[in-house]
């Protein structure tokens, strides 16, 4: 498994939703409706599982949000 570009850290939901500014409920619906979405680039499929539970690279991550215009410039930068 390759490390994308900085940042490389790895988060779960709950990192997700505090480097976005959103509730985990967001993050969770965002994914799930990601895979009904055909115009809207898709979540990032999760890099693993750790105690049961999803993880991706965060740069991964925000390079998404930043596409589908979900990063608002008061956010943290990538």
């Amino acid at each position: 498994m390759s490390r994308p570009a900085h940042p490389w850290i790895p988060v779960g939901i709950d990192g997700i939703a505090a480097h976005l500014g959103v509730s985990e409920n967001t993050v969770i619906a965002w994914r799930r409706r990601s895979a009904e979405w055909v115009k809207v680039a898709k979540f990032p499929e999760a890099e693993g599982r750790i105690s049961g539970r999803d993880w991706w690279w965060l740069a991964d991550v925000l390079e998404w949000a930043d596409k589908t215009g979900r990063r608002t410039s008061g956010q943290v930068p990538a």
